[in-house]
């Protein structure tokens, strides 16, 4: 018992020296903004034309050099050392949103570097296993790696949402973690809580594509290992590691569905960006940008602690009664989150463009 008293006490002075970190970091670099890499609103996927630093991906990466670093350091002292993979990932998924975020590429240029991420994890074991089927688990691994990636960047279209989610997660899956996993999630979490400092609205600051690719890859990365491999045993197909999936990922995963399957029907690609995502659309109905936030919010702290707790203490499976009750919250959501993007497109006539 003591021991664990002190480990939680060193995890507590390890996030709070990185929040202090963190927030001291911003604080400077803002103070050079003008020598910054600048982010002008050119997708229209926010409501005003704003030009804003990009600069909170420069201070999660920063974190996770200063985390290896440490965990290194520690490791080195203990005989055993951290996993290297995804740092490389890490350096090739902030150095192609930075690229992006300068020169502005095509979508097809963030999809080489995503998939080169996604084959370095499978090639150093880091992939799905929840099929007894081999090329089914590579290939849900490229395409959750791919989709994950776009969908944190998609979700980055209103202040404070993206990094608020990706808090919510980072913090389930760190009560998951352990090892020096546990001491780099802690290090991200803490990026990203002071980032939100500047990032709330009226943001002064954004994360940029180098942020946004950053973190999906990240989250990718653990939710692979923790959620998706959070059950050993495989008997054809592992359903519950998808409902546990759907509901620690359900806003993100919602808010790019839904938005995907609307610009279809309005003949419009789905890579283009507009002003319709769920935030804007609950805007339109009435909410504030700082309630819409704290709702998503909530909602997909819900289904993160939902997921954590069957993950712990149900040892990742699912009876039937408890699967049903999920898919259920997960479902509902959806449909609230689909009609409601459904009346505003048809509202300002942006379905059914096709012949």
């Amino acid at each position: 018992m003591n021991i664990l008293i002190t480990e939680i006490i060193n995890q507590a002075i390890y996030f709070a020296l990185f929040v202090g970190i963190c927030v001291v970091g911003y604080h400077f670099l803002l103070k050079w903004e003008l020598n910054l890499p600048q982010k002008k609103n050119n997708t229209g996927e926010r409501f005003a034309s704003q030009t804003k630093p990009i600069i909170g991906g420069t201070i999660f990466f920063i974190s996770i050099l200063i985390a290896y670093i440490y965990c290194t350091i520690k490791g080195i002292s203990d005989g055993t050392l951290p996993s290297y993979t995804l740092l490389i990932c890490c350096i090739l998924a902030f150095a192609m949103g930075y690229i992006d975020d300068v020169k502005n590429f095509s979508p097809l240029f963030k999809l080489v570097f995503q998939i080169l991420c996604a084959v370095i994890f499978i090639v150093n074991d880091t992939h799905i296993k929840t099929s007894d089927n081999i090329f089914l688990n590579y290939s849900l691994t490229i395409f959750w790696v791919v989709g994950l990636m776009n969908s944190i960047n998609m979700l980055d279209n209103m202040d404070g949402i993206t990094a608020s989610i990706s808090t919510i997660i980072f913090i389930g899956l760190a009560t998951l973690s352990d090892g020096f996993n546990t001491e780099i999630i802690l290090a991200v979490t803490a990026s990203l809580i002071a980032f939100l400092i500047w990032n709330w609205h009226p943001a002064k600051m954004y994360m940029g594509d180098n942020g946004s690719q950053l973190l999906g890859v990240l989250l990718a990365y653990f939710s692979i290992t923790y959620v998706w491999n959070s059950n050993d045993t495989i008997l054809g197909f592992n359903y519950s590691q998808l409902i546990f999936i759907c509901l620690m990922f359900i806003m993100p995963l919602i808010d790019t569905t839904t938005v995907a399957i609307n610009r279809f029907l309005g003949g419009r690609s789905p890579f283009v960006g507009d002003r319709y995502h769920t935030t804007h659309c609950l805007v339109y109905i009435g909410l504030t940008i700082p309630q819409t936030v704290i709702l998503l919010d909530c909602i997909n702290a819900i289904g993160c602690a939902a997921a954590v707790y069957f993950i712990n203490y149900s040892g990742g499976k699912l009876t039937h009664p408890e699967a049903i009750i999920l898919a259920s919250f997960f479902c509902v959501v959806f449909i609230i989150a689909y009609i409601t993007n459904l009346i505003i497109r048809k509202k300002n006539n942006l379905l059914y463009k096709h012949g």
